[in-house]
C-alpha cells in the first residue's frame, strides 16, 4: 500500500489567499463607489428640509423658505411682528429649527452638487409660491415640487 497525500499544502493556500487579498484591495474600490450613496443621502436630507419648511409655513402662518446653493442649504422664516409675521421682512432672519433644536441646514458631501440655486418659498397654505424651478437635481436624483400643493417627491 502506498500512502499518498492529496490536497494542497499550507504554502499553496497562503499564496493563493495573499494574491486574492491583494487583488481584492486593488479592484474592490473601483467597483463600489460611495458617490451614489452620498448623493442619495443628500437628496433625502434636502427633501426633508423642503418638507419641514412647507409644514412650518402652514403651522406658524408665516411663509418659509429653503435657500439652496450648489453646496449647501438652509431654511428660514420671516421675522415675527407681535403675534403675526412681518411681511416687510425680506431678510428671512428666523432660522427653522429641527426636532432636536438645531437649525435646518447642511452642506453637501464632497463631489455632490445641487441645482438650480435659489430660494424655494412656501406660503401659509403650504404651496410653492416662489422658486427658480420646480425640479432640483442632485447627481442622478431629482426632487420635484408640485407648485399648487407643495408636495415634495424624490425620484
Amino acid at each position: 500500500m502506498s500512502a499518498k497525500a492529496s490536497g494542497y499544502t499550507l504554502i499553496e493556500l497562503v499564496v493563493v489567499m495573499a494574491v486574492a487579498g491583494v487583488l481584492a484591495a486593488y479592484i474592490a474600490p473601483r467597483f463600489w463607489n460611495q458617490q451614489s450613496f452620498s448623493d442619495r443621502g443628500y437628496v433625502d436630507e434636502l427633501a426633508a428640509a423642503l418638507r419641514a419648511a412647507q409644514k412650518a409655513a402652514v403651522i406658524t402662518g408665516c411663509p418659509a423658505e429653503v435657500t439652496l446653493t450648489p453646496s449647501s442649504y438652509s431654511a428660514a422664516q420671516q421675522a415675527a411682528s407681535g403675534n403675526a409675521c412681518n411681511p416687510a421682512d425680506t431678510t428671512w432672519s428666523t432660522p427653522l429649527l429641527s426636532a432636536d433644536g438645531s437649525p435646518v441646514a447642511d452642506t453637501a458631501p464632497a463631489n455632490t452638487t445641487a441645482s438650480p440655486a435659489g430660494s424655494f418659498q412656501f406660503d401659509t397654505q403650504g404651496r410653492l409660491s416662489s422658486s427658480p424651478a420646480a425640479t432640483i437635481t442632485v447627481g442622478t436624483h431629482t426632487i420635484s415640487i408640485v407648485a399648487g400643493t407643495g408636495l415634495v417627491q424624490v425620484q
